[in-house]
């Protein structure tokens, strides 16, 4: 048992409601954010710059608190994982990225 929690302890380092896992994974329509790969690395990328950003004033609270926000201001519902903007239109992947640049210049002091 206490393997098992020590186990536990280094794999929950990492935030799993911010990194979604392949275990769930599903295809991406076409002409989606999910579908173009560059476009969801570069959002992915944005998210972890920014989660890096608050963490250093927020400690570990700054994650859930980045995916609560950004599911508030995208409408996305409480109970559905953030990770939905992959099934939407690919146009709607520059809102996202202006969003988590703002949401970053104002972390890091940059109004």
């Amino acid at each position: 048992m206490k393997a098992l929690s020590a186990a536990r302890s280094t794999t929950m380092h990492v935030n799993p409601a911010f990194f979604d896992t392949d275990l769930f994974e599903v295809e991406s329509p076409a002409g989606s954010i999910g579908a173009d790969v560059v476009l969801r690395y570069r959002i992915e990328g944005a998210l972890h710059r920014l989660g890096e950003a608050r963490v250093a004033s927020f400690g570990d609270a700054a994650y859930p608190t980045i995916i609560a926000s950004l599911k508030r201001d995208f409408g996305i519902g409480k109970r559905q994982p953030w990770t939905m903007v992959w099934s939407w239109p690919a146009h709607r992947g520059a809102e996202i990225l202006n969003y988590l640049e703002g949401r970053y210049a104002e972390a890091v002091g940059g109004h």
